[in-house]
C-alpha cells in the first residue's frame, strides 16, 4: 500500500504523513528490512553523513537495516516529531534511538532525524539520516573511530 499525496504540498495531507511515518516507524521497530524498502522508490537515494556514505536503491536500506539489528538486537526507534515541508514533499521526523551494541553490551541513546523526500506516489525517493556519530562512538569507547 502506497500513500498518494494529492497535491505539490505534502502538509496538504497531514493524515497521510503521519501514516507514512507510522510505518516507517513501525518497520524500523520490526527490524524489517522488507518494509523499509518497501516504501522506498527504485532511484532512492540514501544519504548518511555520520557514516560517511551514500547508497542508491531499496536493497541498501534494506541491507542497513539487516546490519543494524545485528550489530544492535534491541535497537528501537521513538518518534519525538514530526515536520511536513510546506513547499514540496518532504518530511523530517525527529527520533530517539536506544539499542544494545551486541559486540561489547554498550548501551546507546541518542537524537537523530531522518529526512525523507517524497515521490507522487508517497515512495521515499530520497533519505538522509541525520546524528551525531562521535556521540554514538563515545558511549562505545570508541571516539575517533568510525562504525
Amino acid at each position: 500500500m502506497t500513500t498518494t499525496f494529492e497535491t505539490d504540498v505534502a502538509a496538504a495531507d497531514l493524515a497521510a504523513v503521519e501514516a507514512l511515518c507510522d510505518r516507517w516507524e513501525k518497520a524500523w521497530n520490526a527490524h524489517d528490512g522488507d518494509a523499509v524498502a518497501a516504501m522506498c522508490a527504485e532511484d532512492l537515494v540514501y544519504d548518511e553523513p555520520a557514516l560517511g556514505r551514500t547508497a542508491h536503491g531499496p536493497d541498501s536500506i534494506r541491507e542497513f537495516v539487516t546490519r543494524m539489528a545485528h550489530g544492535y538486537p534491541d535497537y528501537s526507534f521513538t518518534r519525538v516529531g514530526l515536520y511536513a515541508e510546506v513547499t514540496r514533499r518532504a518530511v523530517l521526523v525527529a527520533w530517539h534511538f536506544t539499542g544494545t551494541f551486541a559486540k561489547t553490551g554498550a548501551r546507546v541513546e541518542f537524537h537523530g532525524d531522518d529526512r525523507l523526500e517524497l515521490r507522487e506516489d508517497g515512495l521515499i525517493h530520497a533519505y538522509r539520516c541525520l546524528y551525531d556519530n562521535k556521540f554514538v562512538l563515545s558511549q562505545l569507547g570508541r571516539e575517533g573511530h568510525q562504525g
